[in-house]
């Protein structure tokens, strides 16, 4: 069986307008915030002193390697002057800024106009004097040339889909843990504006904690989608992308509605949409993140390939069955409720039974392009990577869903034990990273290669 090379345009002549150092600016503080909010939501957790000072530490010190790359990549992100300290400053002050929407709830009651200026100052100095350092630092090693940088706006989006993926990661915790109505407004908290609601009264004990980081992701992805939305406008000439940018900012947009209106009208069936539309979300911004790349951008069409025509049909069906999946999925979690007699869970066996059988047939699928990826696309890295991770992150959600079933299935009280949690939050996170690597074979698979053509001329002379 032959295999077909796929050849892709050289990038070393692009062009670096000021919209796109601009973007990529933006893309690398909403990347530093991103992972600051990730570990501070571990030490809010109260993890105990010695791990929480641990994780405090790695808040304050990870933007130096942000400078660090920002220095790197000062060739796309300061064009004019090429200064890798100046690119650093920059990156850790925008990630400053987009630090802004907590900083609000860190003020005590009653705080005065000095107290609430020394808190910005610091915000701003520590953020872009740690990226400067960092910047300053990458002076040690080569810059990266301009083909070796990822363009802004898919690392934007691909930024934005981290963003997402750790929202469903907090909104299962908030399901697993059963504390979706433990704040009880919306869209404020106990009477506070969301973003200034004491950080110190967010108890991980009385549910509040996680409910309230939950809302928190959620205004960070909006934003993140709000810039998102500028820049794919200002830098991509493609209608579509455009459209698919306001596209999403709407679907981000009426996410929060549904969450917020599933507390206020304590709603099962909103919560249940809620679940299976965010993924839907995620799934979205990672496409995007994919059609905004070089690679994207530089492969002009898809070669003939004799496999991409027993596959593509494997590559639709998947996303199918998946999409399926997450609605039968959210069903089994939504819809169980405690049994009248008090020992253990009713538990809707019509969609227990329909998640196993599609499960076992997502598994099947994707074990079958798994597999074919990796010994029929040989010339083509991208399709056996992806293959390759859809291989292993099937194998991961089969056995999260085994877990996930007899721990649900296990308990015996209205409480839900921490290992259930972990384990039924896993689950619903890694299905949803299942179905965005399914959706991006799909995509790139329609990109990189499509079915053999016979020639018309040898069909005539074999008949």
């Amino acid at each position: 069986m032959s295999t077909v090379s796929i050849s892709v345009c050289s990038t070393s002549a692009i062009p670096v307008s000021l919209r796109a150092a601009w973007g990529m600016r933006f893309a690398l503080g909403f990347l530093l915030t991103v992972v600051l909010w990730g570990i501070c939501y571990f030490v809010l957790m109260g993890p105990g002193v010695l791990v929480g000072d641990v994780l405090f530490t790695m808040m304050c010190f990870c933007i130096l390697p942000g400078g660090l790359l920002a220095g790197r990549w000062r060739a796309m992100i300061d064009p004019r002057s090429n200064s890798a300290v100046k690119s650093g400053f920059i990156v850790g002050f925008l990630c400053a800024f987009f630090n802004l929407l907590i900083v609000g709830s860190m003020f005590q009651e009653g705080a005065s106009s000095m107290e609430m200026a020394g808190w910005l100052f610091g915000l701003f100095a520590i953020c872009s004097g740690l990226g400067a350092i960092g910047g300053a630092i990458s002076l040690t090693t080569p810059a990266a040339s301009i083909d070796r940088i990822p363009s802004p706006l898919g690392l934007l989006s691909s930024v934005l889909a981290s963003a997402i993926l750790l929202l469903l990661m907090s909104g299962g915790l908030v399901t697993g843990l059963e504390a979706g109505l433990a704040v009880p407004d919306w869209p404020g908290s106990f009477g506070h504006n969301m973003l200034l609601y004491p950080m110190r009264e967010m108890t991980a004990d009385t549910g509040v904690f996680f409910e309230h980081a939950h809302r928190l992701y959620g205004m960070l992805v909006g934003t993140g989608a709000l810039t998102l939305l500028v820049f794919g406008i200002l830098n991509d000439q493609r209608s579509w992308i455009r459209c698919l940018v306001v596209v999403l900012l709407a679907m981000i947009c009426l996410q929060g509605l549904m969450g917020g209106l599933r507390v206020t009208e304590t709603s099962t069936l909103l919560a249940l949409v809620h679940g299976v539309f965010g993924q839907l979300v995620f799934t979205i911004a990672l496409l995007l993140a994919a059609f905004t790349t070089y690679r994207w951008l530089s492969t002009r069409s898809s070669a003939e390939h004799p496999a991409a025509g027993a596959d593509r049909p494997f590559a639709f069906a998947l996303v199918i069955c998946l999409v399926g999946q997450l609605i039968f999925g959210a069903c089994v979690r939504h819809l169980q409720v405690m049994a009248t007699d008090g020992a253990g869970l009713d538990i809707p066996y019509w969609a227990v039974m329909v998640h196993i059988m599609l499960g076992v047939l997502i598994f099947a699928i994707a074990t079958l392009l798994g597999f074919r990826s990796g010994s029929l696309y040989r010339s083509i890295p991208l399709l056996r990577l992806l293959g390759t991770a859809l291989l292993l992150v099937v194998s991961i959600q089969l056995l999260l869903g085994i877990v996930a079933l007899v721990a649900v299935s296990a308990r015996a009280d209205s409480t839900p034990p921490i290992w259930e949690v972990i384990f039924t939050s896993m689950h619903q996170a890694t299905g949803a990273l299942l179905l965005g690597l399914s959706a991006l074979f799909l995509i790139w698979h329609l990109r990189l290669v499509k079915p053999e053509t016979t020639d018309d001329a040898s069909v005539a002379a074999v008949h």
